[in-house]
């Protein structure tokens, strides 16, 4: 009986994976953002979670980021500015976020990657834009776990 139950799960759970593919890093190894591409908040949130190192980060993002302090613990930080619209620029000698150029449209995601002592390993990922509302969400994902707040309204 029991091997029946264990037989049962393992055809139930291949059945799943089969209509219902869980996305992996290796999934989006042939996907890549260029500037000007179209993206959604959460095709970019799945790209986002899936990173791991900076190979990661390298080889979906391909166009050029601000290297910046990270303003807490003065570590190495990556800033992408994606969906701009005009030529844009803010300049920043750390993690701030332009929340003035989110809300005019300007810039339409602000992503943050933050490295730890071993400036391979991604300690934290944040992920900003701006609702139909005015309003600033923070995305914040730290060590697999994802957080989403309304930071300014």
């Amino acid at each position: 009986m029991f091997m029946r139950h264990i037989l049962f799960i393992t055809l139930l759970i291949s059945l799943i994976n089969n209509f219902w593919p869980i996305p992996n890093i290796d999934d989006l190894q042939d996907v890549t953002y260029q500037e000007g591409d179209e993206i959604s908040i959460s095709e970019l949130k799945d790209a986002v979670r899936s990173m791991q190192k900076k190979a990661d980060i390298n080889s979906y993002f391909t166009m050029k980021h601000a290297v910046v302090s990270g303003e807490l613990y003065n570590n190495e930080v990556w800033r992408f500015d994606l969906g701009l619209n005009t030529p844009y620029q803010f300049t920043a000698e750390n993690d701030s976020i332009d929340i003035a150029g989110l809300q005019k449209g300007l810039v339409k995601f602000i992503v943050f990657f933050s490295f730890g002592e071993n400036e391979n390993s991604i300690i934290s990922k944040s992920i900003y834009y701006c609702d139909e509302n005015d309003s600033i969400h923070e995305v914040k994902f730290i060590e697999n776990t994802e957080r989403e707040s309304i930071i300014f309204s």
